[in-house]
């Protein structure tokens, strides 16, 4: 669990994102996520990115670099998982497994402890998203199960439960980010429309960056 707090770590984990189907409105200009009736501005996206980025190059967290798409991405992603799980918790009248509040608390006093309070709030939010999902599915899961179901089991209803949820509403991720679904699977695509031809390039477009590669690519493109 803590080690998902490492934020060197973090920039290898894959994009993670929940997505309904069907015919939905599209995005309202100046709006980066939106799950529902809430949602997150591009601004606001901006703000949570950079932070992360300084989070990326920050001394003992510092873990090589990564192209500035990717952390976009998963920032997106994380505040569309968090938003879902969130409104399926109300529904449902829960409130997010105590082991997601211990796992925070754990990684303020070790893993983030040099961070200032922009980073390390930025580290959580996007960082612990998919613990803070398990929490919520956790909850969930007990709640619609009833009786006293093992942990294993009620993680496996409320995934169930959150997937039924987000296929009926509406959960939207602004393509400029680089978000698609495939296969029922959340991955990083291409949408620009140039071709990246060198190494470098490419690095920059990975699902998975090389930090080796991505060092190479300009400032502007890159943290770490």
């Amino acid at each position: 669990m803590t080690r998902v707090f490492r934020v060197a770590a973090l920039a290898a984990v894959s994009v993670v994102l929940l997505t309904g189907c069907g015919a939905v409105p599209d995005l309202n200009p100046g709006i980066a996520v939106r799950v529902d009736d809430e949602k997150v501005s591009t601004r606001d996206l901006k703000d949570l990115a950079t932070d992360y980025c300084s989070a990326l190059s920050s001394g003992e967290q510092a873990g090589g670099a990564v192209p500035h798409h990717f952390v976009y991405g998963l920032s997106a992603s994380s505040l569309g998982l968090r938003s879902a799980a969130s409104q399926l918790m109300a529904e449902h009248g829960v409130t997010p497994d105590a082991s997601y509040d211990k796992t925070v608390e754990q990684a303020k006093t070790e893993q983030l402890a040099s961070l200032d309070e922009a980073q390390r709030a930025a580290v959580i939010e996007v960082g612990a998203a998919s613990i803070y999902v398990s929490a919520a599915e956790t909850s969930v899961g007990r709640k619609v199960l009833g009786g006293t179901p093992s942990d294993e089991d009620a993680l496996a209803a409320g995934q169930k439960a959150l997937v039924a949820w987000i296929d009926d509403h509406d959960v939207q991720v602004d393509p400029k980010y680089g978000v698609s679904i495939d296969t029922g699977a959340a991955v990083l695509s291409d949408t620009s429309v140039s071709y990246a031809v060198s190494d470098v390039a490419k690095a920059g477009q990975a699902e998975q960056p090389d930090n080796a590669l991505a060092a190479a690519l300009p400032e502007s493109q890159r943290c770490g």
